[in-house]
């Protein structure tokens, strides 16, 4: 499944909003939407902001059909009307809630904007990058991001100071900022659709430049404007540090670690070294009460295709239920290795951690980790015993969406030395976590079985760490808690206690110490601790703004870039694509289309558009079209959709030319590149709970899931 905890919270939500429609509702299923402009099939669409009105006709002394309507609510367009006379400074739309005629009466663009796509903006980690500031106009924007780069950073910083002083003018040019802690669109959903785009170009990189709506708050005072000119609450909160948070909330705190451990006969020595470090785990926390609860383990084993005589499984997971550190010693010692040698090295790892990113039973409120330790690459794309069909940048895209953080141990054999460098290629992407500029990669010879026990032991050392220092922290802030309840009983106000905020987490990622040993060298212990310490830190950070839910921008429109003002290198905002269910079908039979083309014409070295002609009863597409297209986006089996996003697609601009100049390799990249694709499209299909439902009346193929632009081909 492709996401974390609630990400349907909002659609519940949505629900309980007052939403009293009247008999203004009207059905015509002769009538169709307005089509967005240029195009054929995508429909236009306004979102509603907070406690919109609906009025029966386009007239605000008409009455009203339905109130207080939920924020960033979709309707289609049926028609549009200009204003009426120089004294109307909106226009008309009449909407309907579905494409099927069902029309309610007219909103104006007082109330709604207009959406033309489907994309929408969500913040990148926060970690090591600046808040992401909004501007009044475009030209402000402009003209920062042009400023040579001393000078534009000497100028965003001075924003930065105003904004956390609070000392801020009313012709300020930044309209609103981002909170800095941390907001998860795939679990705390938010809407922030994209208006209009331009390309830039900043330190010889290529940036956007995004207008956005902010029509994301529920409440009261939805439509107080998140402008930090004149809305202090909203600045105050904005500017609240990343790990804010009160003695309530941190209770909660609990960390999940997961093994992802290959079994194949050759890593038997590390299973009982990772017995060793696990005992003495469990050994600690016998003295500690306090942490017995708050941590657990699992541990799923993987090895190779079943098609080899007496390997046992392909993946098996040991622990259905996580278990605590005395439970877990006992099942880690059932945990046996295969007698039987894998045909080559290669084993199916993307499969082991596939199943524990997304069949794991995680906890409630809990920090996840995986832990993948192996001595073998896993199989590439395309080869026949790859079950999932993905590789490890799929499965880092899926790790994001789903929280979790990975720490990659890799066994490096010497026998085996051709096979370390794609290993390790392998383990260094899946382990590049959200917030990290370097991955959390460990790398020893095979040789070093105690070395890979004493690497364990510093990722173990820094997660028990962490634990232990958020229980003082809680300790420390319910009796800053106590004390200020009890100053305020005293002076007799009834004040709200401030939220205190917690230590920077960085006080328990460990540096890495000068030594004084012969060798001069770190010990593997300290090495490990220093590479976890920061991951941790970023996973901590994520979980803080998971649970204090932080509130992104409301009821406002403004212009943002998605690069670091100061550090462009770091990407700030991600765009993503509001997928429906049936666009989602449509992209993978498309893809299923092309590449049954693709292998036709690879294998029989046809032309690659005539073996298309051949696949195209699969999309139901006309055989004629792409006989005569040029490219790929011209045979009509590329999903309109597709068109005028704001990202390089390799499929729109593919052409029989460009096929037929590759090598067969590069072909097959290609194609294995789309079998991914369409393989994580499965696991986003298949999470049902994840899906998003933004109108009341919509049916399941309706729902929609906030796609990143990179899992698009």
């Amino acid at each position: 499944m492709i996401k974390k905890r609630c990400v349907l919270s909002i659609a519940a939500m949505a629900l309980a909003i007052p939403f009293a429609l009247g008999t203004g509702t009207f059905a015509d299923e002769s009538r169709e939407p307005l089509k967005i402009e240029g195009k054929e099939t995508l429909f236009l669409r306004v979102l509603s902001k907070p406690f919109a009105k609906i009025y029966q006709s386009a007239d605000l002394s008409s009455p009203t059909v339905a109130e207080n309507l939920p924020a960033m609510q979709p309707y289609f367009v049926y028609e549009e009307k200009a204003p009426a006379s120089d004294l109307e400074s909106y226009r008309w739309y009449k909407v309907g809630t579905d494409a099927k005629g069902t029309t309610l009466g007219w909103i104006t663009s007082d109330d709604a904007v207009k959406w033309k796509q489907t994309l929408c903006l969500s913040f990148t980690h926060p970690l090591g990058r600046n808040q992401v500031m909004m501007f009044e106009k475009k030209d402000q924007l402009d003209a920062l991001v042009r400023m040579p780069v001393e000078q534009r950073q000497a100028k965003t910083q001075e924003y930065y100071t105003q904004i956390n002083s609070g000392n801020i003018s009313n012709d300020f040019p930044v309209l609103s900022v981002e909170p800095k802690k941390a907001i998860d669109i795939t679990q705390q959903f938010y809407l922030l659709p994209i208006l209009e785009y331009d390309q830039f170009e900043i330190d010889n990189r290529e940036g956007r430049l995004l207008k956005l709506a902010a029509v994301t708050r529920q409440s009261a005072d939805a439509r107080e404007k998140s402008d930090i000119r004149s809305n202090e609450d909203y600045r105050e909160h904005a500017v609240s540090e990343s790990t804010a948070i009160d003695a309530s909330t941190l209770e909660k705190l609990n960390i999940d670690v997961v093994w992802a451990m290959d079994t194949t006969n050759s890593m038997m020595p590390y299973i009982e070294q990772t017995l060793k470090v696990v005992q003495q785990v469990s050994d600690n926390i016998a003295s500690k009460p306090e942490l017995a609860n708050k941590i657990h383990f699992g541990i799923w084993g993987y090895r190779d295709s079943m098609d080899i005589p007496g390997i046992g499984y392909n993946v098996q997971n040991y622990t259905p239920v996580l278990q605590t550190p005395p439970d877990f010693v006992n099942t880690l010692k059932e945990v046996s290795v295969t007698k039987v040698g894998s045909e080559g090295f290669d084993e199916d790892m993307f499969s082991g951690i596939h199943s524990a990113l997304t069949e794991t039973t995680w906890s409630d409120n809990s920090i996840r980790l995986i832990i993948l330790a192996g001595d073998a690459p896993g199989h590439t794309l395309g080869h026949k015993w790859n079950a999932t069909g993905q590789d490890q940048n799929t499965l880092r895209k899926i790790a994001n969406d789903l929280s979790t953080y990975i720490f990659a141990l890799h066994i490096q054999e010497p026998k085996a030395e051709q096979f370390n460098p794609l290993a390790e290629e392998q383990f260094k992407t899946l382990s590049t976590n959200e917030g990290m500029k370097a991955e959390t990669f460990y790398a020893l010879p095979a040789q070093e079985v105690e070395g890979f026990g004493e690497a364990t032991d510093g990722i173990t050392q820094q997660i028990i760490g962490l634990l232990e220092q958020k229980q003082q922290e809680k300790t420390t802030l319910e009796q800053k808690e106590s004390q200020a309840t009890a100053d305020t009983s005293m002076q007799n106000a009834a004040t709200e206690i401030e939220t205190v905020s917690a230590p920077p987490v960085s006080d328990f990622a460990v540096t890495l110490p000068s030594t004084e040993s012969s060798e001069n060298k770190t010990s593997e212990t300290e090495k490990a601790k220093q590479i976890t310490g920061q991951t941790l830190q970023a996973a901590y950070v994520e979980w803080v703004g998971s649970q204090t839910k932080a509130e992104p921008p409301r009821d406002i429109v403004a212009w943002v870039t998605d690069k670091d003002l100061i550090d462009p290198s770091i990407q700030a905002l991600e765009v993503r694509f509001l997928i429906n269910k049936r666009q989602l079908d449509s992209l993978k039979k498309t893809l299923q289309g092309i590449l049954s083309a693709g292998r036709e014409g690879k294998i029989g070295s046809d032309d690659f558009f005539s073996a298309l002609q051949a696949a195209s009863a699969l999309t139901a597409r006309d055989p004629d079209m792409i006989n005569n297209a040029n490219s790929l986006a011209e045979t009509g089996m590329v999903p309109e959709f597709l068109e005028d996003l704001p990202y390089t697609s390799r499929i729109m601009d593919m052409n029989s030319d460009l096929w037929n100049s590759w090598s067969i390799d590069e072909q097959d990249m290609f194609l294995q590149d789309l079998d991914a694709r369409i393989m994580a499209y499965e696991t986003i299909h298949d999470s049902p709970e994840n899906w998003i439902q933004l109108n009341r009346s919509d049916d399941p193929s309706e729902y929609v899931y906030p796609i990143p632009l990179e899992l698009l081909p």
